[in-house]
Protein backbone atom coordinates (compact mmCIF):
# COMPACT_ATOMS: atom_id res chain seq x y z
CA UNK A 1 0.00 0.00 0.00
CA UNK A 2 2.15 2.90 -1.40
CA UNK A 3 -0.18 5.10 -2.23
CA UNK A 4 -1.62 6.91 0.73
CA UNK A 5 -5.19 7.86 1.18
CA UNK A 6 -7.14 10.58 3.09
CA UNK A 7 -9.76 9.37 4.93
CA UNK A 8 -12.65 10.37 7.25
CA UNK A 9 -15.42 8.51 8.74
CA UNK A 10 -18.98 9.90 7.99
CA UNK A 11 -22.50 9.02 9.86
CA UNK A 12 -25.46 8.58 7.67
CA UNK A 13 -28.27 8.23 9.76
CA UNK A 14 -28.29 4.44 12.33
CA UNK A 15 -30.26 1.68 13.37
CA UNK A 16 -31.57 0.31 16.31
CA UNK A 17 -31.33 -3.14 17.96
CA UNK A 18 -31.45 -4.33 21.44
CA UNK A 19 -27.80 -4.78 22.34
CA UNK A 20 -28.53 -8.40 24.25
CA UNK A 21 -29.44 -9.78 20.27
CA UNK A 22 -26.42 -7.98 18.03
CA UNK A 23 -23.80 -9.12 21.13
CA UNK A 24 -23.90 -12.19 23.00
CA UNK A 25 -24.02 -11.03 26.74
CA UNK A 26 -25.05 -7.54 25.78
CA UNK A 27 -27.37 -4.98 28.24
CA UNK A 28 -31.03 -5.62 27.74
CA UNK A 29 -31.59 -2.33 25.84
CA UNK A 30 -32.06 -0.76 23.16
CA UNK A 31 -28.53 0.84 20.76
CA UNK A 32 -28.31 3.11 18.90
CA UNK A 33 -25.90 1.71 15.55
CA UNK A 34 -24.48 4.37 13.70
CA UNK A 35 -24.27 3.82 9.60
CA UNK A 36 -21.34 4.81 8.73
CA UNK A 37 -19.07 5.86 5.42
CA UNK A 38 -15.45 6.08 4.78
CA UNK A 39 -14.74 9.11 2.72
CA UNK A 40 -11.60 8.48 0.99
CA UNK A 41 -9.28 10.69 -1.06
CA UNK A 42 -7.51 9.21 -3.52
CA UNK A 43 -3.91 11.85 -4.80
CA UNK A 44 -4.84 11.30 -8.87
CA UNK A 45 -8.49 9.26 -8.77
CA UNK A 46 -9.58 12.03 -6.18
CA UNK A 47 -12.69 11.36 -3.64
CA UNK A 48 -14.23 8.11 -3.09
CA UNK A 49 -16.62 6.56 -0.87
CA UNK A 50 -16.77 3.13 0.84
CA UNK A 51 -20.57 2.60 1.52
CA UNK A 52 -23.34 4.89 1.00
CA UNK A 53 -25.08 4.76 4.42
CA UNK A 54 -28.59 5.42 4.90
CA UNK A 55 -30.83 7.34 3.11
CA UNK A 56 -34.71 8.31 3.10
CA UNK A 57 -34.97 5.66 -0.18
CA UNK A 58 -35.00 3.46 2.54
CA UNK A 59 -38.24 4.60 3.58
CA UNK A 60 -39.97 4.80 0.49
CA UNK A 61 -38.59 1.20 -0.21
CA UNK A 62 -40.08 -0.45 2.50
CA UNK A 63 -43.43 1.41 2.42
CA UNK A 64 -45.11 -1.47 0.77
CA UNK A 65 -45.78 -4.90 2.26
CA UNK A 66 -43.88 -7.56 2.83
CA UNK A 67 -40.88 -4.97 2.41
CA UNK A 68 -42.64 -3.12 5.46
CA UNK A 69 -41.27 -5.86 7.84
CA UNK A 70 -37.54 -4.01 7.32
CA UNK A 71 -38.20 -1.30 9.17
CA UNK A 72 -40.28 -3.07 11.58
CA UNK A 73 -37.38 -5.33 12.45
CA UNK A 74 -34.53 -3.26 11.91
CA UNK A 75 -36.45 0.91 12.84
CA UNK A 76 -33.94 3.79 10.88
CA UNK A 77 -32.90 7.03 11.64
CA UNK A 78 -32.03 9.86 9.89
CA UNK A 79 -31.28 12.08 12.33
CA UNK A 80 -27.88 13.11 10.29
CA UNK A 81 -27.47 15.36 7.43
CA UNK A 82 -27.74 13.57 4.10
CA UNK A 83 -24.58 12.25 2.81
CA UNK A 84 -24.40 14.63 -0.17
CA UNK A 85 -24.77 17.39 2.36
CA UNK A 86 -21.96 16.16 4.41
CA UNK A 87 -19.41 16.01 1.46
CA UNK A 88 -21.41 19.35 0.18
CA UNK A 89 -19.75 20.41 3.46
CA UNK A 90 -16.10 19.04 2.46
CA UNK A 91 -16.27 21.17 -1.08
CA UNK A 92 -17.06 17.80 -2.73
CA UNK A 93 -20.39 17.43 -5.23
CA UNK A 94 -21.93 14.25 -5.93
CA UNK A 95 -20.86 13.86 -9.88
CA UNK A 96 -17.15 14.25 -7.90
CA UNK A 97 -17.52 10.53 -6.74
CA UNK A 98 -15.48 8.47 -9.11
CA UNK A 99 -15.26 5.24 -7.07
CA UNK A 100 -17.33 3.34 -4.35
CA UNK A 101 -16.44 0.26 -2.70
CA UNK A 102 -19.79 -1.17 -1.58
CA UNK A 103 -18.92 -3.74 1.20
CA UNK A 104 -22.21 -5.63 0.75
CA UNK A 105 -25.47 -5.30 -0.30
CA UNK A 106 -27.80 -4.37 2.86
CA UNK A 107 -29.94 -1.83 2.54
CA UNK A 108 -28.26 0.35 5.43
CA UNK A 109 -24.73 0.23 3.60
CA UNK A 110 -26.64 1.49 -0.24
CA UNK A 111 -29.27 3.15 0.50
CA UNK A 112 -28.01 6.27 -0.95
CA UNK A 113 -26.14 4.65 -3.94
CA UNK A 114 -28.43 6.14 -6.33
CA UNK A 115 -26.87 9.46 -5.70
CA UNK A 116 -23.52 8.75 -7.35
CA UNK A 117 -24.18 8.24 -10.72
CA UNK A 118 -20.91 8.50 -11.98
CA UNK A 119 -19.42 6.30 -9.60
CA UNK A 120 -17.11 2.71 -10.53
CA UNK A 121 -18.99 0.68 -8.21
CA UNK A 122 -16.79 -2.17 -6.95
CA UNK A 123 -17.56 -5.08 -5.53
CA UNK A 124 -17.48 -8.67 -4.84
CA UNK A 125 -19.10 -10.76 -7.77
CA UNK A 126 -20.42 -13.77 -5.16
CA UNK A 127 -22.44 -10.77 -3.22
CA UNK A 128 -23.73 -9.81 -6.75
CA UNK A 129 -24.38 -13.54 -7.82
CA UNK A 130 -26.15 -14.19 -4.42
CA UNK A 131 -28.57 -11.11 -4.79
CA UNK A 132 -29.55 -11.97 -8.31
CA UNK A 133 -30.69 -15.73 -7.86
CA UNK A 134 -32.96 -14.69 -5.04
CA UNK A 135 -36.67 -13.88 -5.39
CA UNK A 136 -38.34 -11.11 -3.78
CA UNK A 137 -39.34 -12.82 -0.43
CA UNK A 138 -35.54 -14.37 0.16
CA UNK A 139 -33.98 -10.60 -0.60
CA UNK A 140 -35.98 -9.65 1.91
CA UNK A 141 -35.30 -12.64 4.26
CA UNK A 142 -31.18 -11.77 3.35
CA UNK A 143 -31.62 -7.87 3.48
CA UNK A 144 -31.32 -6.91 0.18
CA UNK A 145 -34.07 -4.31 -1.31
CA UNK A 146 -33.54 -4.19 -5.38
CA UNK A 147 -35.49 -0.66 -5.04
CA UNK A 148 -32.35 0.87 -3.86
CA UNK A 149 -29.78 0.09 -6.21
CA UNK A 150 -29.21 1.70 -9.63
CA UNK A 151 -31.06 0.63 -12.56
CA UNK A 152 -27.73 0.80 -14.31
CA UNK A 153 -26.02 -0.72 -11.48
CA UNK A 154 -24.83 -4.05 -12.92
CA UNK A 155 -22.91 -2.52 -16.03
CA UNK A 156 -21.07 0.27 -13.72
CA UNK A 157 -19.65 -2.90 -11.55
CA UNK A 158 -16.02 -4.02 -11.34
CA UNK A 159 -15.85 -7.15 -9.90
CA UNK A 160 -12.74 -7.50 -7.01
CA UNK A 161 -12.52 -11.13 -7.90
CA UNK A 162 -11.43 -9.41 -11.87
CA UNK A 163 -8.64 -7.32 -10.00
CA UNK A 164 -5.40 -8.76 -9.36
CA UNK A 165 -4.59 -10.52 -5.84
CA UNK A 166 -2.09 -9.06 -3.82
CA UNK A 167 -0.39 -10.87 -0.92
CA UNK A 168 -0.90 -9.46 2.56
CA UNK A 169 2.25 -10.98 4.23
CA UNK A 170 3.35 -8.00 6.40
CA UNK A 171 0.24 -5.67 5.69
CA UNK A 172 -2.69 -7.61 7.98
CA UNK A 173 -0.95 -10.60 9.11
CA UNK A 174 -0.68 -14.28 8.35
CA UNK A 175 -3.79 -15.93 9.71
CA UNK A 176 -5.34 -18.08 8.03
CA UNK A 177 -7.98 -16.47 5.74
CA UNK A 178 -6.03 -13.27 5.89
CA UNK A 179 -3.31 -13.92 3.36
CA UNK A 180 -4.67 -12.29 -0.12
CA UNK A 181 -6.81 -9.23 -0.87
CA UNK A 182 -7.49 -7.77 -4.31
CA UNK A 183 -5.86 -4.38 -5.66
CA UNK A 184 -8.93 -2.91 -6.42
CA UNK A 185 -7.21 0.16 -8.55
CA UNK A 186 -4.71 -1.58 -10.22
CA UNK A 187 -1.87 0.41 -7.94
CA UNK A 188 -2.27 -1.04 -4.41
CA UNK A 189 -3.86 1.70 -3.33
CA UNK A 190 -6.56 -0.42 -2.02
CA UNK A 191 -7.35 -3.57 -1.24
CA UNK A 192 -10.67 -5.27 -1.42
CA UNK A 193 -10.29 -8.48 1.88
CA UNK A 194 -12.82 -10.79 1.34
CA UNK A 195 -15.27 -11.19 4.42
CA UNK A 196 -17.53 -13.70 3.82
CA UNK A 197 -20.18 -14.76 5.92
CA UNK A 198 -22.77 -11.99 7.19
CA UNK A 199 -23.34 -12.03 3.07
CA UNK A 200 -21.73 -14.64 0.42
CA UNK A 201 -19.39 -11.74 -0.57
CA UNK A 202 -18.72 -9.11 1.89
CA UNK A 203 -15.79 -7.02 1.02
CA UNK A 204 -13.37 -5.14 3.29
CA UNK A 205 -10.86 -2.24 2.52
CA UNK A 206 -7.45 -1.84 3.90
CA UNK A 207 -5.40 1.16 2.80
CA UNK A 208 -2.91 3.26 4.20
CA UNK A 209 -3.80 6.79 5.48
CA UNK A 210 -1.98 10.21 4.53
CA UNK A 211 -0.92 9.86 8.41
CA UNK A 212 0.22 6.97 7.83
CA UNK A 213 -2.27 5.26 9.80
CA UNK A 214 -3.06 1.47 8.43
CA UNK A 215 -6.70 1.22 8.26
CA UNK A 216 -8.87 -2.10 7.80
CA UNK A 217 -12.75 -1.39 7.05
CA UNK A 218 -14.59 -4.44 8.12
CA UNK A 219 -18.48 -3.54 7.80
CA UNK A 220 -20.39 -5.69 8.99
CA UNK A 221 -17.73 -8.79 9.82
CA UNK A 222 -18.35 -7.62 13.39
CA UNK A 223 -20.47 -4.94 14.71
CA UNK A 224 -18.33 -3.79 17.35
CA UNK A 225 -14.71 -3.60 18.50
CA UNK A 226 -16.29 -4.47 21.90
CA UNK A 227 -17.64 -7.60 20.58
CA UNK A 228 -14.27 -8.95 19.17
CA UNK A 229 -12.31 -7.99 23.13
CA UNK A 230 -14.64 -9.88 24.30
CA UNK A 231 -15.58 -12.44 22.50
CA UNK A 232 -19.31 -11.61 22.09
CA UNK A 233 -20.45 -12.30 18.13
CA UNK A 234 -24.26 -11.87 17.48
CA UNK A 235 -26.99 -14.41 19.06
CA UNK A 236 -28.65 -16.68 16.60
CA UNK A 237 -31.58 -14.29 16.13
CA UNK A 238 -29.45 -11.74 14.50
CA UNK A 239 -27.69 -14.33 12.87
CA UNK A 240 -31.09 -15.32 11.34
CA UNK A 241 -30.38 -12.80 7.93
CA UNK A 242 -26.86 -14.51 7.88
CA UNK A 243 -25.64 -16.30 4.04
CA UNK A 244 -23.21 -18.22 6.24
CA UNK A 245 -23.13 -18.66 9.83
CA UNK A 246 -20.13 -20.56 10.10
CA UNK A 247 -18.18 -19.01 7.58
CA UNK A 248 -18.90 -15.54 10.01
CA UNK A 249 -17.83 -17.38 12.87
CA UNK A 250 -14.62 -18.24 11.03
CA UNK A 251 -14.36 -14.31 9.48
CA UNK A 252 -14.83 -13.37 13.50
CA UNK A 253 -12.19 -15.47 14.76
CA UNK A 254 -9.72 -14.24 11.96
CA UNK A 255 -10.30 -10.51 12.49
CA UNK A 256 -10.20 -11.43 16.63
CA UNK A 257 -6.90 -13.01 15.81
CA UNK A 258 -5.78 -9.87 14.16
CA UNK A 259 -6.95 -7.45 16.28
CA UNK A 260 -4.49 -9.03 19.16
CA UNK A 261 -1.53 -9.44 17.03
CA UNK A 262 -1.52 -6.10 15.38
CA UNK A 263 -2.46 -3.44 17.49
CA UNK A 264 -1.43 -0.98 15.34
CA UNK A 265 -4.17 -1.68 13.00
CA UNK A 266 -7.05 0.68 13.00
CA UNK A 267 -9.75 -1.98 12.58
CA UNK A 268 -13.08 0.12 12.18
CA UNK A 269 -16.43 -1.80 11.69
CA UNK A 270 -19.13 0.13 10.23
CA UNK A 271 -22.13 0.08 12.91
CA UNK A 272 -19.38 0.56 16.27
CA UNK A 273 -20.66 3.59 17.86
CA UNK A 274 -17.53 3.96 20.48
CA UNK A 275 -15.27 3.91 17.09
CA UNK A 276 -16.74 6.84 15.53
CA UNK A 277 -16.43 9.07 18.75
CA UNK A 278 -13.21 8.13 18.79
CA UNK A 279 -12.37 9.73 15.49
CA UNK A 280 -14.85 11.45 14.06
CA UNK A 281 -13.93 15.14 13.74
CA UNK A 282 -10.00 13.77 12.68
CA UNK A 283 -9.27 13.07 9.00
CA UNK A 284 -6.40 10.67 8.97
Amino acid sequence: MSTRIGFRWLRAGHCRHPECIVQRGGRCRVVDYPSLVGLLHHPTRGPMLFDTGHHERFLEATQPFPERLYRWVTPVGLDDAPLRQQLADHGIGAHDIGHVFVSHLHADHIAGLRDFPKARLHAMRAEWDDMKRRGRIGALRHGFLRALMPADMEPRLQFAEDSARIDLHGALGDGPGMQAGFDLLGDGSMLGIPLPGHTAGQMGLAFETLGGRRVLLVADACWSLQALDLDQPPTWLATGIFADRRAYRDTFHQLQALRQSDRDLLMLPSHCGPSWEAIRHESL
